[in-house]
């Protein structure tokens, strides 16, 4: 799991670690990922995506990574910014977060347990111990 750069770092990590069997990406920053990969991410990734961060050429990639693996998915949190995934916007006041564009319209403590139920659901589905 990873936020932003490391969101794409972790749909790398399945390409260079066998052992991982499933990645979620939160707002993944696509653009450093090698298109010479995408045939090469054999498991199924988790894309949570805030509604005023990604580029098209982000979601075509993201999309291309979907099509060549049915239990791969992307979902888009509404109202929410990029720093909705992390802790930011709680340790500032919400003046500050206006003025640095760091809180969406959606409540913070709700987009990050939309976030929390979609990551939870994903891995418990990919990670269960019955396989």
């Amino acid at each position: 799991m990873g936020h932003s750069f490391g969101g794409v770092t972790a749909v790398l990590a399945l390409v260079k670690d066998p052992g991982f069997r499933c990645a979620v990406a939160l707002d993944a920053w696509m653009f450093p990922l090698e298109n010479t990969l995408y045939p090469e991410v054999p498991k199924p990734v988790l894309f949570i995506n805030t509604e005023k961060f990604q580029t098209p050429e982000s979601i075509a990639k993201m999309k291309r990574l979907s099509s060549r693996n049915s239990q791969t998915k992307i979902i888009t949190i509404l109202g929410s910014v990029h720093q909705s995934q992390t802790d930011f916007t709680f340790l500032t006041g919400k003046l500050i977060n206006r003025i640095l564009g760091a809180r969406g319209t959606l409540d913070p403590y709700k987009g990050l347990d939309i976030t929390s139920q979609a990551a939870l659901a994903f891995l418990q589905r990919h990670l269960s111990t019955a396989r």
